[in-house]
């Protein structure tokens, strides 16, 4: 099981790779891009399996250091307890109207900052990268209810262990390679890591692809 000071170990660790990296940046020649903008879509992955789409834009401000925002959409991150509290509901509901349904749900939309390495590569082509970053997650809890009876709220309250929605920091890390394919266009293979500080934690993962321009 994980520990509840993890989160804190990786952003620790995260900062100190950063922080020799960094160091390092020197040595590298100057990238004459000036910074990027891409559109990304990924495959987010935790407690459940769902969808992230978003947009991220990062501006250089010395040879090989840039600095970024990641802004986007997870669609579902819902854990196990919300849907088995979504189902007891249901039966409690079912039990009463005759039938009922549940549907859940957990989106999370989250903006982060932070800085990006681009490590030295010998080929021209390819920009490998690693990241570190931190802001902000609303995770909302969306969880419907539906009976053939009409009205569900006729015949139970929903509490807050299943609605609402809070807003919390959120860490996130990770690395890629950025590749030129016409002109200014790129594409950006990539891996993000988060973990959200919720009350039980949420991690996830994003894999996936991000497409734009360098400027």
């Amino acid at each position: 099981m994980t520990s509840r000071h993890a989160p804190m170990r990786i952003a620790s660790t995260a900062v100190l790779v950063w922080m020799a990296l960094a160091s390092a940046a020197h040595a590298q020649s100057a990238d004459a891009s000036k910074g990027y903008a891409e559109g990304v879509a990924q495959s987010a992955f935790g407690n459940v399996t769902s969808q992230s789409y978003g947009a991220e834009i990062g501006v250089t401000v010395r040879p090989g250091i840039q600095v970024f925002v990641d802004a986007g959409v997870i669609r579902d991150t819902a854990p196990a307890a919300l849907g088995a509290g979504a189902l007891k509901i249901a039966g409690g509901i079912a039990a009463v109207a005759g039938d009922a349904a549940a549907s859940v749900r957990q989106p999370v939309t989250f903006g982060v900052a932070g800085l990006k390495y681009v490590v030295p590569s010998a080929s021209a082509r390819i920009a490998p990268y690693v990241l570190v970053g931190f802001g902000v997650a609303n995770v909302e809890k969306d969880v419907t209810f539906t009976s053939s009876a009409g009205d569900v709220s006729r015949f139970a309250t929903i509490g807050s262990d299943l609605s609402g929605s809070e807003t919390k920091g959120m860490l996130s890390a990770g690395g890629g390679i950025m590749v030129p394919v016409w002109r200014t266009v790129i594409i950006d293979l990539q891996y993000r890591y988060g973990h959200v500080f919720t009350s039980e934690g949420i991690n996830v993962n994003r894999a996936g692809i991000g497409a734009g321009v360098r400027f």
